[in-house]
């Protein structure tokens, strides 16, 4: 049977294509779908009486929960264990990170395998910052980024800093800032603790980093930010690790920027889920092909086509030294803090980047915003 993996348009998922390609013998095809359709697409074929494809991809903490608590997805570890001796060999699953492996694993299960993990690099350029003096990579704490960005802010050509503020980024832009001020989305008792007086100090901090950054910076995504880096027009940038590599690999280095590190940066894992709504012979299939491609080999081809590898192996002497942002992804996956692993989380996860967005832009105050994200999450877990 020929096997059809969904994903989205993400340049880790070259590295798999390529890997497809090059065992034309395992009958397998990646089809990318635009993120703005991706999730509805993923839900659709989850829901069917049998999913059109085989295999999906999935971003780790952030729906894993929610899809493997409503029984979407198949548990990958009796797969693998029946899978051919030469797959498991090919697969080398204990070269994944830990923290890698663990975003993969919801109550006790395995349920994806990790094909790259995107967390936040800070990346900085040389004629304004010294941290030579902070080890490698240097660790710059979001408490300083506005003196930071003060220092080198020269608009309207060059501004000290610029933030991923669209409204589809913002949430997780801000995430870095909240983790190290202590904030947290649930309390001891699994409440939505939103609007607490730590997370909307958090969010007025991160709002008035504004007066450093383009003024379109609330309209930044993934596109622009590497623009940005391309052209130096921004003196800190942070962006995800997986988003390095076609930035420095593509023409020349840009602007002498180096990488640096949160101390407590967020990250999500994309992985390589298995339908529970298909036969379990087409599962097996598929988890023996996948296995057979997603190894040490692709998380090398990982580093080049994104940047964001996530095995050790990857890691090497060599590659830390040919790669300019590779000791700052590693030093990312040692440090990030996940969203909470709560399936009830989805209720109210798109509130909190619009309403954080509509602090940013000044729509409305920093409190107003996180107090309406708790009052929207509080009636949305009443429901259920």
């Amino acid at each position: 049977m020929a096997l059809t993996i969904i994903g989205p348009n993400d340049p880790a998922l070259d590295a798999l294509d390529a890997a497809l390609a090059a065992r034309p013998d395992l009958d397998a095809r990646l089809h990318i779908i635009p993120w703005p359709d991706y999730r509805d697409t993923l839900m659709t074929g989850l829901a069917a009486d049998e999913s059109p494809w085989q295999a999906a991809f999935i971003p780790g903490h952030i729906w894993l929960p929610e899809l493997a608590e409503k029984g979407l997805l198949a548990p990958l570890g009796p797969m693998m264990a029946e899978a051919s001796e030469s797959a498991r060999a090919q697969y080398a699953a204990g070269d994944v990170i830990p923290a890698v492996a663990a975003e993969c694993r919801y109550a006790d299960a395995d349920y994806l395998l990790p094909l790259f993990s995107d967390g936040h690099i800070l990346f900085y350029l040389e004629k304004y910052f010294d941290f030579s003096d902070r080890g490698h990579p240097p660790v710059i704490s979001t408490r300083e980024i506005a003196a930071l960005a003060s220092r080198a802010h020269r608009p309207p050509h060059h501004f000290g800093l610029a933030l991923k503020a669209d409204v589809s980024e913002i949430f997780t832009d801000w995430l870095p800032y909240l983790w190290e001020a202590g904030g947290r989305i649930f309390d001891d008792a699994g409440r939505p603790d939103i609007a607490n007086p730590v997370n909307i100090a958090a969010l007025e901090a991160y709002c008035s980093l504004r007066a450093h950054c383009p003024p379109e910076t609330h309209r930044y995504g993934n596109a622009e930010i590497a623009e940005a880096i391309r052209n130096g027009s921004a003196a800190l940038v942070a962006t995800w690790g997986g988003q390095a590599a076609p930035i420095f690999l593509d023409g020349a280095p840009p602007h002498h920027y180096h990488a640096a590190v949160f101390p407590a940066p967020w990250n999500a894992t994309w992985g390589a889920g298995i339908p529970a709504n298909q036969a379990r012979a087409s599962q097996q299939q598929t988890i023996d092909a996948l296995m057979r491609v997603m190894g040490p080999e692709t998380d090398r081809a990982v580093i080049r086509t994104a940047g964001s590898p996530v095995r050790e192996s990857s890691y090497t002497p060599e590659a830390l030294a040919r790669y300019p942002w590779l000791a700052a992804q590693r030093a990312m996956l040692a440090r990030a803090r996940p969203l909470p692993a709560d399936p009830r989380l989805g209720l109210f996860l798109g509130d909190l980047y619009e309403f954080v967005h509509r602090a940013f832009t000044g729509e409305m105050t920093p409190a107003a915003a996180l107090q309406t994200v708790q009052k929207r999450a509080q009636a949305a877990l009443a429901e259920i």
